[in-house]
């Protein structure tokens, strides 16, 4: 019997950590870390939950400070996506995002990436 019941009460613990768990990047354009070699004409981060748009945000920030994006969209395969209004110069930046998942609360991060001097 007691066997019975800690199988069972591991069983609702795994199940409820399944439930609510937070959502997570999968993956970024630029990827995290990357260098790249031309200017990207977007930035895109996918997430492991659908993102609540109300909640949601994405900054860009480089060497000479914010960097103007258009409107932050939804795109496929459950990510964010906006466009990059200019061309980047050469340097590092920082792509961060805001947004929700399935149980509300609010996660951010930041994706750091390179502009390389040749990027054209």
């Amino acid at each position: 019997m007691l066997h019975r019941l800690v199988a069972v009460t591991a069983a609702v613990l795994l199940a409820s950590t399944v439930v609510f768990a937070h959502l997570a990047v999968r993956k970024s354009l630029p990827e995290k870390g990357a260098t790249v070699t031309a200017s990207p004409t977007s930035v895109q981060v996918w997430f492991t939950q659908e993102p609540e748009m109300e909640k949601s945000g994405l900054t860009l920030t480089g060497p000479n400070g914010v960097v103007a994006l258009g409107p932050v969209t939804a795109g496929p395969e459950r990510s964010l996506v906006a466009t990059v209004t200019g061309r980047l110069a050469a340097g590092a930046y920082t792509l961060a995002w805001k947004t929700a998942g399935d149980d509300g609360h609010v996660l951010t991060g930041k994706i750091p990436f390179s502009v390389a001097p040749t990027a054209q």
